[in-house]
């Protein structure tokens, strides 16, 4: 991301070397299936058709999931959280946060995960440092129209992939807070809400799918090829 090349101290010296290509992610994956429809009502069924929250990810530190954890206590508006994923801090996390609207789902497959990324009214990636260099499950997420939330990482593509008030929302680093507050605003406003989720969708076909990614790796080979022919 441009982020990345803009904050390494190892390429300071090279910025103007430098060709910035994105990650890309497989659309395909993601476009709904036949019977798709109703496997996305069930999910929100199950959840009373409480709003959803979706993470889904790794369950180590820099993730933030503890940050996302935290700030349940504060959100006002009735919902649940759906916390996909495990790792190293699962157990912890479990014993540490056990409100009745954590859920614990673990492994998502990949045939699932489009359900889940559909039925979420909303796709928290509370990721803390640039260890989060890019972020593909919050572009495949944005991908399928879901608005975001994320902490400000300096460094990080994390900000670069979802824009503040854009496609998403995003809060101060680590405050609970204003995440919570984040939350309720897109629970609250579902024209703004919806207005984020179309534009992430955009935003992501024009910049990392993988047409759009190989495109770049194209016009990179062939600038190569004309300035070395000699």
């Amino acid at each position: 991301s441009p982020d990345y090349k803009k904050y390494s101290y190892a390429l300071r010296n090279f910025q103007e070397k430098i060709t910035t290509i994105p990650c890309s992610i497989d659309e395909n994956k993601l476009e709904l299936k036949s019977g798709d429809e109703e496997k996305i009502k069930n999910l929100k069924m199950k959840y009373d058709n409480k709003p959803i929250l979706l993470f889904v990810g790794r369950h180590v530190e820099y993730k933030g999931i503890r940050y996302l954890l935290e700030s349940e206590k504060y959100v006002k508006n009735d919902c649940v959280f759906l916390i996909g994923g495990k790792g190293p801090l699962t157990d912890e996390l479990m014993n540490q946060f056990s409100s009745p609207r954590i859920h614990w789902l673990g492994r998502i497959s990949d045939e699932e995960l489009r359900i889940y990324y559909h039925a979420a009214s909303i796709f928290t990636f509370p990721s803390i440092t640039k260890n989060e260099a890019f972020g593909v499950v919050l572009a495949e997420a944005m991908y399928c129209s879901t608005p975001t939330i994320t902490f400000t990482i300096e460094g990080s593509g994390v900000n670069w992939v979802s824009i503040n008030e854009q496609t998403g929302l995003e809060v101060e680093n680590k405050n609970t807070q204003e995440y919570a507050k984040a939350i309720d605003r897109l629970l609250m406003d579902h024209e703004f809400s919806n207005s984020l989720g179309q534009q992430a969708k955009e935003r992501v076909k024009q910049l990392f799918t993988k047409e759009a990614v190989s495109t770049k790796y194209q016009s990179l080979y062939e600038s190569f090829d004309t300035t070395h022919k000699d």
